[in-house]
């Protein structure tokens, strides 16, 4: 589910082994994007659904 996401909004795949550790940045910007704090907040969605 977030790696189609991210694919979707064009960011690098993801991967996410049993224990998820997500670092998010964007050298166009050097730091953060807008399309990787909405990542981010979909990640905490998935990640609220899933508990």
């Amino acid at each position: 589910t977030i790696l189609i996401h991210s694919e979707r909004i064009k960011l690098p795949e993801q991967h996410l082994p049993h224990r998820v550790h997500i670092t998010l940045s964007t050298h166009e910007c050097t730091g953060l994007s807008e399309r990787d704090i909405n990542l981010a907040s979909f990640i905490e969605q998935v990640a609220a659904s899933l508990s």
